[in-house]
């Protein structure tokens, strides 16, 4: 099933519930790890190739998948995270130098951050293909898979960003009607694309084994 197929069937009456009930979680603490652990059950349906939306079964076990994931984004984070810090600690000196350390810390930290979020997509296909932590962390593997479809694979990221940031913005319609329908939007956005790149694992997966 191509992209746009997956696009009709997914908003399928009979199917939409299922992605809907991880969107209304998405942003809620703790709970949302039952969220990633679905789209990382959906990544696993797709690396077969089936056709369909897994269901909620087992949900203890999509909660501690879901944990497990929110630990790898964490840890591929890390390093950004620790240079933010240390640049906003020294700039709150307020003296020249520390400034200037603090301001440069903070652009290295924004580097930091688009390199290492680059390689995510990836790094949960295949985390969700073994369910396996160490499995996100095989650089080397994951590097030559986005090798090869490096053009397609970028402009899933920038597509995906830019519809986030739009799920973002919906936020701000008033009450609780914005928070829902973000909430909605970003879990379909990021469903999509755990289809989309999935996708991509599977056919270079394929071929790097060739």
């Amino acid at each position: 099933m191509d992209l746009p197929g997956f696009l009709v069937f997914s908003l399928n009456s009979r199917f939409v519930l299922r992605w809907v009930c991880g969107g209304l979680a998405i942003f809620i603490p703790v709970a949302n790890f039952l969220s990633l652990g679905y789209l990382a059950k959906a990544s696993q349906l797709f690396g077969l190739g089936d056709i369909g939306l897994p269901t909620w079964d087992n949900k203890g076990k999509l909660w501690r998948t879901g944990a497990r994931l929110f630990y790898v984004i964490i840890l591929y984070e890390a390093l950004p995270s620790f240079l933010f810090s240390c640049g906003f600690f020294l700039a709150s000196f307020g003296n020249a130098v520390t400034s200037f350390l603090g301001g440069f810390l903070k652009i290295l930290a924004a580097l930091a951050f688009v390199g290492c979020s680059f390689f995510i997509p990836f790094a949960f296909c295949a985390f969700a293909e073994r369910n396996e932590v160490k499995a996100a962390f095989e650089l080397e593997r994951i590097a030559a898979a986005v090798s090869k479809v490096l053009v397609r694979y970028t402009l899933g990221i920038v597509v995906s960003g830019a519809c986030m940031y739009v799920a973002y913005k919906v936020h701000r319609i008033p009450y609780l009607a914005g928070f829902v329908l973000s909430s909605l939007i970003t879990y379909y956005v990021l469903l999509v694309a755990t289809y989309y790149f999935t996708q991509l694992f599977r056919k270079t997966a394929l071929a790097l084994r060739a």
